[in-house]
């Protein structure tokens, strides 16, 4: 936990999470003045679960209680891989622009700090296991491994956008999400979207890892 703590305090890229999570939530708040509904609040929730990858990677990079285990690390790894999907999944939110307040730049704004922000935990957290990964394996390897996994998260956003599924229905739902999963596989769409989630996943990661790299970011 201290190493956690110690590596969060060095990085400019934690402060900006934090600013990112208090001006969104400001601005929500205006919305929710302005109109007298919490209909977007739900914002604050997919953001939460965007935060929790970043909780599972650091745990796994840095606990060395967690390390040493085989078996935490592999429930770790797990729980990381149901909900990494979560972290841009907000993007997709952008659907809900259109609405009878006439606000829709506002609400553009709005959806895309939060958006942002979930990206940006999301690559931080693809970073974590990026690192992991190259202690191991070689770079193209890394990179294999890595590209792969947002082939999953782009299915899991597709999931999540489309058949509405949540990340702990493998565990409340299973029977109803591995037919729906079987089924899905022989729909042309569901390989369109899984290529489009899971390739600006990809190029996200590519795009903000050189930044993140940065001692001072």
């Amino acid at each position: 936990m201290t190493e956690i703590i110690q590596h969060i305090k060095k990085h400019r890229r934690y402060k900006i999470l934090v600013i990112l999570t208090i001006l969104g939530t400001i601005t929500l708040l205006g919305r929710v003045v302005y109109t007298g509904t919490i209909f977007f609040t739900f914002l604050l929730w997919n953001l939460f679960l965007a935060f929790l990858p970043v909780v599972f990677s650091k745990t796994l990079r840095y606990s060395q209680k967690i390390s040493t285990s085989k078996f935490l690390s592999a429930l770790f790894i797990i729980l990381w891989l149901l909900f990494i999907p979560n972290s841009p999944y907000i993007i997709t939110d952008l659907k809900h622009v259109d609405n009878d307040y006439g606000i829709q730049v506002f609400d553009f704004l709005l959806i895309l700090i939060f958006a942002i922000n979930g990206l940006l935990m999301g690559v931080i957290s693809l970073l974590d296991i990026f690192h992991l990964l190259t202690h191991k394996y070689s770079t193209k390897i890394t990179h294999f491994v890595i590209f792969s996994i947002c082939l999953l998260g782009g299915f899991g956003i597709f999931l999540g956008r489309f058949l509405r599924f949540n990340s702990w229905d493998i565990i409340s739902r299973p029977d109803i999400l591995f037919y729906s999963i079987f089924h899905t596989l022989f729909m042309k769409e569901t390989w369109m979207w899984t290529l489009i989630f899971g390739g600006f996943m990809w190029i996200s990661f590519v795009a903000i890892k050189p930044l993140l790299k940065r001692k001072t970011i």
